[in-house]
């Protein structure tokens, strides 16, 4: 299958998804305003705290209206949304409580899949939330986990919203501000739509997903957050995620980060995960189509396990698996992070695209990429290999993982506006040998095959 077909494939899957997920919203017809609930609502410091009036009427009704106020709807607990479940909240300010430091909505039959792959036979099914500010009362980076209901057993749970064990999700037209953690966290998900997402002073990620989706809709974000506006993180740490395993057709189109964003990134993470069992799987990610980014200036693709000290067991089992991955209408400004040390010889370079993965097929089109004086010769727009940063004793990569990316496909790459005609200075082959002295250090990139413009030049 040529590459548009396989573009186009993406795109069709995941509209049709959205056509699924609208059909099925458009079905629901009992509704109530939350206002109709106001006699459950109790006083706090703050004001009106909306909690048990909200959760009864989801409970009670498919549709749930939250009216336009410039009055706040206070929550000091989780909402749990039912199946069949349409949230109205456009012109509305739904608010957490600052000593509440738990999940604000999540879907009712959600699973921890950290230990084993979840049973999915209470799948919930068609929630939408559409319109509204959703806000929480940080000032900085935290962990948020579920409900004290669940006993905190989530371990992987950072955000202000969850859903997995889901099959059609919609979220369309809403703002966060000063979450916690990440805004919207997803997993074990088919069929998704994240559409008009507005981010103000967010600490970390704006969508989160991890391993076991299908179909996912992604389009028109923007704002300020503190990690990767939008995380495609089949494999994650365990604190970050509860869902791991394989996704495929993933469509993202206009992603627009803030130029006073925290972090500029975008992270796609496949990797190798093990269950309690010893069973190994392959968090890999499969046709994915980026379109239309800008203020992004690090595409990450590569296996990255938490920070571990020098000489101890690393907690990620290694680099996992992605095919046809698409970048197109890219601008990449070559502007570097804290890391890795400009001034060591081997650890130092870095890449706009950056790739240690196992990758079929990765194809980058018309991408703007913009340098200046100042930008350090080991700045690239494409590295292949292997990270190493030590910071306070601890390896913040994994110098020892290996990977292949073997068809990278170029077309259309300008530099400060002139056409690249040849791919000299332009990628950048990263091998370690022992680099941390541990026995454990000794990750190679590899590339097979280099097309341009149609040529084959490597």
């Amino acid at each position: 299958m040529s590459k548009e077909n396989v573009k186009q494939r993406i795109l069709t899957k995941t509209i049709e998804a959205k056509q699924r997920n609208n059909e099925k919203i458009a079905s629901l017809k009992d509704e109530i305003m939350l206002t109709d609930y106001r006699h459950l609502t109790s006083k706090c410091e703050y004001g009106v705290i909306w909690t048990i009036a909200f959760q009864t009427a989801l409970d009670e009704h498919e549709i749930v209206i939250i009216p336009e106020s410039d009055e706040v709807y206070w929550l000091d607990g989780t909402i749990f949304v039912p199946s069949n479940r349409r949230i109205e909240a456009n012109g509305a300010t739904v608010r957490l409580v600052p000593e509440f430091p738990y999940v604000m909505i999540c879907n009712e039959h959600i699973k921890d899949g950290t230990d084993a792959p979840i049973d999915t036979s209470d799948r919930d099914t068609n929630i939408s939330i559409h319109g509204g500010l959703w806000e929480e009362s940080c000032v900085s980076r935290g962990k948020r986990r579920l409900n004290a209901d669940f006993q905190n057993t989530f371990k992987g749970v950072q955000t202000t919203m969850l859903f997995n064990n889901l099959e059609h999700l919609t979220i369309t037209d809403v703002t966060f501000s000063h979450a916690n953690s990440f805004c919207v966290q997803v997993g074990d998900l088919i069929d998704g739509v994240f559409e008009n997402f507005s981010f103000v002073s967010c600490f970390a990620d704006g969508l989160h997903i991890n391993g076991n989706c299908e179909n996912l809709y992604v389009r028109n974000f923007k704002g300020h957050v503190g990690d990767d506006l939008v995380a495609l993180n089949m494999y994650d740490w365990i604190n970050s995620s509860i869902n791991y395993g394989p996704a495929k057709n993933i469509y993202c189109e206009n992603i627009i980060s803030e130029p006073d964003s925290k972090a500029k990134m975008m992270r796609l993470q496949p990797g190798m995960f093990k269950f309690q069992d010893g069973t190994l799987v392959d968090c890999s990610v499969t046709n994915v189509y980026v379109k239309h980014a800008r203020g992004i200036f690090e595409y990450k693709l590569y296996f990255q396990s938490p920070r571990y000290f020098i000489g101890s067991e690393p907690e990620g089992q290694g680099a996992g698996t992605a095919d046809n991955i698409f970048f197109e209408d890219i601008e990449v400004i070559a502007e570097r992070p804290w890391y890795p040390d400009e001034d060591d010889e081997e650890r130092g370079h870095f890449g706009m695209f950056f790739s240690n993965s196992n990758v079929g097929y990765l194809s980058l089109e018309n991408i703007h990429y913009i340098t200046d004086e100042n930008t350090s010769d080991k700045t690239h727009l494409i590295v292949v290999g292997p990270m190493s940063c030590i910071r306070d004793g601890k390896e913040v990569f994994d110098p020892y993982v290996s990977a292949t990316l073997d068809i990278l496909e170029l077309n259309d790459i300008f530099i400060n506006g002139e056409r690249v005609s040849e791919i000299d200075g332009l990628i950048k082959i990263v091998e370690f040998d022992n680099i941390n002295n541990d026995g454990n250090s000794s990750g190679k990139g590899k590339l097979n095959h280099v097309v341009l413009d149609g040529k084959q030049v490597l």
